[in-house]
C-alpha cells in the first residue's frame, strides 16, 4: 500500500464511481478496478459494496478512508515542515 494507492482510494469514496475516479486520477478503470482489489486483498476485507452503477464504503473501508486521510495530512505537513528547515 502506497500514497498513491490511498488517494485512488480516497478519491472513489468520495465519488462513488469507478470511471469518474479513473478519469480525475489519469488512470484506466481496470487499473483502478485491480488497485482496489489489491488494497482488498492486503486488509482481509471488502473496502466497497459495488452495483452496477456506484460504490458505498463498507464498514472497513469507513476506517480505512479515516486512515487514509490522516496520512495523507501527515504526510503533506511532513513535506511542508521538511521544506521549511532542509
Amino acid at each position: 500500500m502506497d500514497l498513491r494507492d490511498l488517494k485512488l482510494f480516497l478519491h472513489l469514496a468520495e465519488s462513488h464511481h469507478f470511471g469518474r475516479t479513473a478519469k480525475a486520477m489519469h488512470v484506466s478503470p481496470s487499473t483502478l478496478s485491480r488497485q482496489i482489489q489489491r488494497l482488498e486483498e492486503i486488509l482481509g476485507q471488502p473496502l466497497f459494496l459495488r452495483d452496477n452503477r456506484t460504490v458505498q464504503l463498507t464498514d472497513a473501508g469507513e476506517q480505512l478512508k479515516e486512515f487514509a486521510q490522516q496520512t495523507l495530512l501527515q504526510y503533506q505537513q511532513l513535506k511542508h515542515s521538511l521544506g521549511q528547515h532542509g
